[in-house]
Protein backbone atom coordinates (compact mmCIF):
# COMPACT_ATOMS: atom_id res chain seq x y z
CA UNK A 1 0.00 0.00 0.00
CA UNK A 2 3.18 2.69 0.99
CA UNK A 3 4.57 1.71 -2.58
CA UNK A 4 1.09 2.68 -4.35
CA UNK A 5 1.05 6.16 -2.15
CA UNK A 6 4.87 6.74 -3.44
CA UNK A 7 4.18 5.95 -6.75
CA UNK A 8 0.58 8.29 -6.92
CA UNK A 9 2.90 10.65 -5.14
CA UNK A 10 5.92 10.89 -7.53
CA UNK A 11 3.49 10.79 -10.78
CA UNK A 12 2.09 14.04 -9.28
CA UNK A 13 4.94 15.77 -8.71
CA UNK A 14 6.04 15.01 -11.85
CA UNK A 15 2.93 16.01 -13.51
CA UNK A 16 3.04 19.04 -11.33
CA UNK A 17 6.32 19.97 -12.33
CA UNK A 18 5.75 19.82 -16.12
CA UNK A 19 2.45 21.42 -16.38
CA UNK A 20 4.47 24.83 -14.76
CA UNK A 21 6.94 25.25 -17.51
CA UNK A 22 5.85 27.38 -20.34
CA UNK A 23 5.74 26.81 -23.96
CA UNK A 24 8.28 28.44 -25.61
CA UNK A 25 7.18 29.75 -29.77
CA UNK A 26 10.60 31.47 -30.32
CA UNK A 27 13.53 31.40 -29.19
CA UNK A 28 17.52 32.75 -30.15
CA UNK A 29 20.03 33.82 -28.50
CA UNK A 30 22.78 34.98 -30.22
CA UNK A 31 26.63 35.65 -29.61
CA UNK A 32 28.60 38.84 -29.46
CA UNK A 33 32.63 38.27 -30.95
CA UNK A 34 34.92 38.60 -28.39
CA UNK A 35 32.32 39.90 -25.81
CA UNK A 36 33.08 43.38 -27.36
CA UNK A 37 29.70 44.56 -28.83
CA UNK A 38 30.48 47.20 -31.55
CA UNK A 39 27.62 49.44 -32.43
CA UNK A 40 27.97 48.95 -36.55
CA UNK A 41 27.35 45.32 -35.62
CA UNK A 42 23.63 45.42 -35.26
CA UNK A 43 21.97 41.76 -34.17
CA UNK A 44 18.48 40.87 -36.51
CA UNK A 45 15.67 37.94 -34.99
CA UNK A 46 12.88 37.24 -37.74
CA UNK A 47 9.65 35.37 -36.10
CA UNK A 48 7.15 34.51 -38.22
CA UNK A 49 3.98 34.64 -36.66
CA UNK A 50 0.97 32.16 -37.88
CA UNK A 51 -1.92 33.86 -35.37
CA UNK A 52 -2.19 37.25 -34.84
CA UNK A 53 -5.10 36.46 -31.90
CA UNK A 54 -2.30 34.04 -30.23
CA UNK A 55 -0.87 36.19 -26.92
CA UNK A 56 2.67 35.94 -26.11
CA UNK A 57 5.36 37.16 -23.23
CA UNK A 58 7.77 39.01 -24.75
CA UNK A 59 11.46 38.09 -23.10
CA UNK A 60 15.02 39.78 -23.57
CA UNK A 61 18.14 37.56 -22.73
CA UNK A 62 20.87 39.40 -21.76
CA UNK A 63 24.23 37.81 -21.20
CA UNK A 64 27.25 39.59 -19.64
CA UNK A 65 30.66 39.38 -18.30
CA UNK A 66 32.04 40.79 -14.95
CA UNK A 67 34.28 42.89 -17.81
CA UNK A 68 31.06 45.26 -18.35
CA UNK A 69 31.68 48.33 -17.05
CA UNK A 70 28.62 50.16 -15.88
CA UNK A 71 25.36 49.55 -13.85
CA UNK A 72 22.81 49.99 -17.15
CA UNK A 73 22.77 48.68 -20.94
CA UNK A 74 20.59 50.43 -23.46
CA UNK A 75 19.74 49.20 -26.60
CA UNK A 76 18.00 50.89 -29.58
CA UNK A 77 15.28 47.81 -31.20
CA UNK A 78 13.55 48.46 -34.73
CA UNK A 79 10.84 46.06 -35.28
CA UNK A 80 9.35 45.73 -38.82
CA UNK A 81 6.00 44.66 -39.19
CA UNK A 82 5.20 42.36 -41.80
CA UNK A 83 3.27 45.28 -44.24
CA UNK A 84 7.04 47.01 -43.54
CA UNK A 85 6.12 49.62 -41.13
CA UNK A 86 8.30 49.91 -38.57
CA UNK A 87 8.73 50.91 -34.74
CA UNK A 88 12.09 51.95 -32.83
CA UNK A 89 12.25 51.45 -28.89
CA UNK A 90 14.90 52.01 -26.38
CA UNK A 91 15.42 49.72 -23.92
CA UNK A 92 17.12 49.60 -20.59
CA UNK A 93 18.39 47.21 -18.30
CA UNK A 94 19.88 47.19 -14.71
CA UNK A 95 23.16 44.79 -14.83
CA UNK A 96 24.00 45.65 -11.32
CA UNK A 97 22.72 47.45 -8.04
CA UNK A 98 24.56 50.48 -6.86
CA UNK A 99 26.82 48.35 -4.82
CA UNK A 100 28.20 46.37 -7.84
CA UNK A 101 26.15 42.87 -6.96
CA UNK A 102 25.67 41.82 -10.41
CA UNK A 103 21.56 41.08 -10.69
CA UNK A 104 21.98 38.06 -13.34
CA UNK A 105 22.28 34.34 -12.16
CA UNK A 106 25.87 32.41 -12.23
CA UNK A 107 29.02 31.50 -10.43
CA UNK A 108 32.19 33.41 -12.13
CA UNK A 109 32.12 35.87 -14.37
CA UNK A 110 29.09 34.88 -16.85
CA UNK A 111 26.00 36.22 -15.24
CA UNK A 112 22.41 34.94 -17.06
CA UNK A 113 19.95 37.69 -17.00
CA UNK A 114 16.30 37.04 -18.40
CA UNK A 115 14.26 40.44 -18.75
CA UNK A 116 10.14 40.58 -19.34
CA UNK A 117 9.91 43.18 -22.30
CA UNK A 118 6.50 43.00 -22.86
CA UNK A 119 3.96 40.64 -20.77
CA UNK A 120 0.95 39.74 -22.51
CA UNK A 121 1.71 40.78 -26.20
CA UNK A 122 -0.17 40.40 -29.34
CA UNK A 123 0.76 40.68 -32.83
CA UNK A 124 -1.57 42.41 -35.25
CA UNK A 125 -0.94 40.78 -38.08
CA UNK A 126 0.24 37.59 -39.63
CA UNK A 127 3.35 37.18 -40.95
CA UNK A 128 7.15 37.95 -40.62
CA UNK A 129 8.59 40.56 -37.62
CA UNK A 130 11.85 41.28 -37.81
CA UNK A 131 13.69 42.91 -34.72
CA UNK A 132 16.77 44.37 -35.13
CA UNK A 133 18.79 45.27 -31.94
CA UNK A 134 21.73 47.65 -31.57
CA UNK A 135 23.56 48.49 -28.79
CA UNK A 136 22.73 52.42 -27.20
CA UNK A 137 25.57 53.06 -25.10
CA UNK A 138 27.38 56.27 -25.53
CA UNK A 139 30.42 54.29 -26.90
CA UNK A 140 31.09 52.65 -30.18
CA UNK A 141 32.21 49.21 -28.50
CA UNK A 142 30.75 47.65 -25.32
CA UNK A 143 33.20 45.08 -23.34
CA UNK A 144 31.70 42.35 -21.29
CA UNK A 145 28.12 41.33 -23.39
CA UNK A 146 28.75 38.02 -24.15
CA UNK A 147 24.97 37.17 -25.68
CA UNK A 148 21.81 38.43 -26.53
CA UNK A 149 18.82 36.93 -27.34
CA UNK A 150 14.59 37.47 -27.99
CA UNK A 151 12.48 34.88 -26.73
CA UNK A 152 8.19 34.60 -26.81
CA UNK A 153 6.19 32.31 -24.56
CA UNK A 154 3.12 31.58 -25.11
CA UNK A 155 1.35 33.73 -23.03
CA UNK A 156 -1.30 31.08 -21.11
Amino acid sequence: MKKQHLILLFAWLLLLGTSCKHQVFYSDIQSIAGEKWSVDKPLTFTVNIEDSMQYFNMYIHLRNTTDFETQNFYVFMRTTYPDGHAEQDTLGFILCDPYGKWTGKGQGRVKDNKFLFQPKVRFPFNGEYTFTITQGMRVDEVKGISDFGISLEYFE
